[in-house]
C-alpha cells in the first residue's frame, strides 16, 4: 500500500481507471450531488418561503418532511423497478423529472404546490438513490466501497455548494431564481448519465446481446416479495440496517439543529454557526472516499466501529465543550461520521443477492431513511422543551447502540 497520502490518492484514481467505469463514477456523482443538493437547498430558502406565504414555522417544516418521508417510502418501489428495468433508465429517469421538479419550485403560486413539488422531488430522489449503489456494487466488485464514497463525498460537495448559493439568491434577488437555475444543472448531469453509464460493463439489462429466448423468465412479485424478505432477515444485514438506521437517525436531527444550538445554546454568530456548518460536509466530502478505500483494503467491521465511536464522543464533546476553538473543531470532525456511509451500504449490497439486489437494497432504504427522517422532530420536540443538551446526549446514546451493533458483526477470517 502507498505509504504517502500523493501515492494513495493515485492507487484510488487506478482502480476507476479503464473500461469506461471512471466515467460511470463521474456522471453518478454529479447526478447525487445534484439530488442532495436540491433536498437541502428546501430547508435553506425556508426563511424566504415562509415570509412570502406567510407561514410558521411548524407549516414551513411540512415542506421538508413531505420530501424525506417520499423519499424513503420509494426506495422499496426503486429497487423493485431498478431489478426489472436496469439502473441505467432508473437514473436518466431521475433527472428528467428533477429537472421538471426545480422548475415547479421556481413557478409554485401557492404553498400547498410547493408542498406537492418537494413530495415529487421526494420521489426524485428514491429514483436515483437505490439503483446509483446497486450500479457501482456491480461495476466495481472489489472498490465498490471506494466507488460509493467518492460518489457520497461529491453529493456532500453538493449539499454545500447548492444550498448555500440557493440562500444567496434568495437574499439578493428571491428564492425562486436558485432553484430555476438548477433546471439547466439536471439537463447537464442527465447528458453525463446518457454518456457514461451506457458504456458500464453490466451496468444495463437491456444491453445483453442474448436471445430473448435464451432469458430466464422474470420472477413475478409474489415470488420476489418472498424472496427478498428472506435476504434481508439475515442477522448481518439486520445489524448493519439497525446501525444505519440508528446514525442517519441521528444526523438528521443534529444536522436540522446544529445551526439553532450553536447560535442558542453556544451562544455563537450566525455567520460562524454557518460557516461551521458548512466546514462538516467538507470534512465530510473527504472523509467519505478515505472511509471506502481504507475499508475495501482493510476491513469494513474495523472502520465502522472507529468511526460511529468517535461520532458517539464527538456529540457528547458537542455538549461539554465551551470553548470556541475546541468547539469549532468538534462540530467540523462531526463530519467523519459520513464516512461510515458508504462502507456501509457496500456491505449490505454485497450481502444481497444480485437477482435481488436492488429490491433488497431498496426495501432496506425504506426502512432506514423513513425512521430517521423522525429525527429533526424529536430533536425539535426536546428544543421546544429547552432540553437541548438532553437531546444531543440522546443522539449520543444512540450512536454507542448503532456502534454495538457493527461490534457484532463476524471477525473476518
Amino acid at each position: 500500500m502507498p505509504s504517502t497520502p500523493l501515492g494513495r490518492a493515485r492507487e484510488s484514481l487506478a482502480a476507476f481507471h479503464g473500461d469506461g467505469r471512471g466515467w460511470t463514477v463521474v456522471a453518478v456523482a454529479l447526478g447525487w450531488a445534484m439530488i442532495v443538493g436540491t433536498m437541502l437547498s428546501v430547508p435553506a430558502a425556508l426563511p424566504y418561503i415562509r415570509a412570502e406565504f406567510t407561514l410558521s414555522n411548524t407549516g414551513a417544516g411540512v415542506a421538508v418532511t413531505a420530501m424525506w418521508l417520499v423519499y424513503g417510502a420509494c426506495q422499496f418501489p426503486a429497487g423493485l423497478l431498478t431489478d426489472r428495468i436496469g439502473e441505467r433508465r432508473m437514473l436518466l429517469g431521475s433527472m428528467t423529472l428533477g429537472g421538471a421538479v426545480a422548475a415547479a419550485f421556481a413557478v409554485s403560486p401557492t404553498f400547498p404546490v410547493f408542498v406537492l413539488s418537494a413530495g415529487l422531488f421526494g420521489i426524485v430522489g428514491g429514483l436515483f438513490a437505490t439503483p446509483r449503489v446497486t450500479l457501482l456494487s456491480r461495476a466495481f466488485p472489489d472498490d465498490s466501497g471506494t466507488a460509493i464514497g467518492v460518489v457520497m463525498a461529491v453529493g456532500n460537495v453538493g449539499s454545500s455548494l447548492l444550498p448555500a448559493g440557493v440562500g444567496l439568491l434568495a437574499a439578493a434577488v428571491g428564492w425562486r431564481l436558485g432553484f430555476g437555475l438548477e433546471l439547466p444543472l439536471f439537463l447537464v448531469a442527465f447528458a453525463a448519465l446518457w454518456l457514461a453509464v451506457d458504456a458500464a460493463p453490466g451496468s444495463e439489462v437491456e444491453s445483453s446481446t442474448t436471445d430473448d429466448s435464451e432469458q430466464p423468465a422474470e420472477p413475478s412479485l409474489r415470488e420476489l416479495l418472498p424472496r427478498v424478505l428472506a435476504a434481508v432477515r439475515d442477522r448481518e444485514i439486520v445489524l448493519v440496517t439497525a446501525a444505519i438506521t440508528l446514525t442517519f437517525f441521528t444526523f438528521q436531527g443534529m444536522t436540522a439543529f446544529l445551526t439553532t444550538y450553536l447560535v442558542d445554546v453556544k451562544l455563537l454568530g450566525e455567520g460562524t454557526a454557518a460557516l461551521l456548518f458548512g466546514g462538516l460536509f467538507a470534512v465530510a466530502a473527504v472523509t467519505q472516499p478515505l472511509a471506502g478505500r481504507v475499508a475495501d483494503r482493510t476491513n469494513e467491521r474495523v472502520v465502522l466501529v472507529a468511526i460511529t465511536a468517535v461520532y458517539a464522543l464527538l456529540l457528547v464533546g458537542l455538549v461539554l465543550t465551551g470553548e470556541r476553538l475546541l468547539l469549532a473543531a468538534v462540530v467540523v470532525l462531526l463530519g467523519t461520521q459520513r464516512g461510515s456511509t458508504p462502507v456501509a451500504t457496500a456491505y449490505v449490497a454485497a450481502g444481497l443477492p444480485e437477482e435481488i439486489r436492488g429490491s433488497g437494497y431498496g426495501l432496506l432504504r425504506t426502512v432506514f431513511t423513513s425512521v430517521s427522517s423522525l429525527g429533526a422532530v424529536v430533536v425539535g420536540a426536546f428544543a421546544d422543551a429547552a432540553l437541548f443538551d438532553a437531546a444531543f446526549l440522546l443522539l449520543a446514546v444512540l450512536a454507542v447502540i448503532a456502534t454495538a451493533c457493527y461490534l457484532l458483526l463476524p471477525r473476518p477470517e
